[in-house]
């Protein structure tokens, strides 16, 4: 059941601290590319930059755009809006196998949705089912960093390959039948489950945020940036 009451407060309580994310030069040696769910990356720093540490991307998310509800098994993740105008949301449990498909051969999840405000940080732990949508009417940047990027464990790959390289952000454009089915098809090489719509894997949706899910872990994500700045150590 969906508690509008609930989400509206969330909206306006005033019970976080805007973070400010550090500047990181751009030195990925990567494309622009059109995400297979209509986001635009720019990754800005890949794990050959950041020591093996972690990917970092900023997205250009149009309106109403965002990815179905998918679970990572190889990496950890932080969200951050510089200017709000997403919901994210967070499954209740953990799923860490990832031959248990929910909603296939195993019990499917509630998720709980709830509003990123500007500067708001959040961090994803992996084996959980999660997502984001672009709930404004005009387009929005959104940062994302998954931890590792290695060249066993990294989904740069997966972006390369299920999307479309461009040349320019294009926010009217929009992902080709191919990409949508890789979306899902190549998922599983990189480690991921992933939906073909919201429902596939969710049975019901509360819209609060658990007080467990508060904890952005900024120190660690500070901490993971700072131990590369001076370059690599072996």
């Amino acid at each position: 059941m969906l508690q509008t009451e609930a989400f509206a407060a969330a909206a306006e309580a005033n019970d976080y601290v805007p973070f400010d994310f550090p500047e990181i030069t751009a030195s990925a040696q990567q494309p622009l590319v059109l995400g297979p769910a209509g986001e635009t990356f720019k990754f800005i720093q890949t794990g050959h930059e950041s020591c093996g540490k972690y990917l970092f991307a900023k997205l250009v998310v149009p309106a109403h755009v965002g990815p179905p509800p998918h679970v990572h098994h190889w990496t950890d993740e932080w969200f951050y809006a510089p200017e709000g105008g997403f919901s994210m949301f967070m499954g209740k449990n953990s799923h860490p196998d990832i031959t248990k498909i929910p909603g296939e051969n195993a019990p499917k999840d509630s998720v709980y949705l709830f509003p990123m405000r500007p500067k708001e940080l959040f961090y994803g732990p992996r084996f959980y089912i999660h997502g984001f949508m672009n709930t404004s009417n005009s387009p929005k940047e959104l940062y994302l960093v998954w931890t590792p990027d290695t060249t066993d464990v990294s989904i740069l790959n997966y972006f390369l390959t299920a999307g479309t390289v461009v040349k320019d952000i294009n926010v009217n454009q929009e992902p080709d039948f191919l990409s949508r089915i890789r979306l899902v098809t190549l998922a599983p090489k990189f480690g991921i489950n992933q939906s073909a719509d919201f429902w596939q894997y969710i049975k019901d949706v509360n819209e609060s945020k658990p007080q467990h899910m508060h904890d952005d872990h900024r120190q660690d994500l500070m901490a993971l940036i700072d131990s590369v700045k001076h370059g690599c150590k072996p």
